[in-house]
């Protein structure tokens, strides 16, 4: 009984630790290359009738550490693009997350869908 209990708790704490590395790499992606794939804007017309709002970005709630005002436009971008998000409507000290595009964003700031998951077009047979 002590062992299956064991195996379980050492089990569990293998895919927690897999889970953040997947998620640290996928802020450092984010950070590198992602972020450069969002835009920000202030024109809420056109970002609000004609795209997909993903969530509010806050960055007076960070856990870890605010930014600050000059840190400020590349943590909306990298947060937005960990959603998703290729546009964010900026409104003084918070950010609207939203989708513009056909799919969403990857990390590393190719569209989801773009490479490896579409799959191929069925081969045309030769004569």
């Amino acid at each position: 009984m002590k062992k299956a209990f064991a195996a379980g708790i050492a089990l569990s704490l293998a895919v927690a630790c897999a889970h953040l590395t997947e998620m640290d790499r996928n802020r450092e992606l984010a950070k590198s290359s992602g972020k450069y794939k969002v835009k920000l804007t202030e024109d809420s017309e056109t970002v609000q009738g004609q795209c997909k709002f993903l969530r509010y970005i806050e960055p007076s709630y960070d856990p870890i550490m605010a930014p600050t005002k000059a840190e400020f436009d590349d943590y909306l971008r990298v947060e937005a693009v960990l959603l998703g998000a290729d546009t964010v409507l900026v409104r003084q000290r918070v950010g609207e997350a939203y989708q513009c595009g056909a799919t969403p964003l990857n990390p590393d700031g190719t569209r989801k869908g773009e490479y490896g998951s579409v799959t191929p077009p069925e081969a045309t047979p030769h004569p």
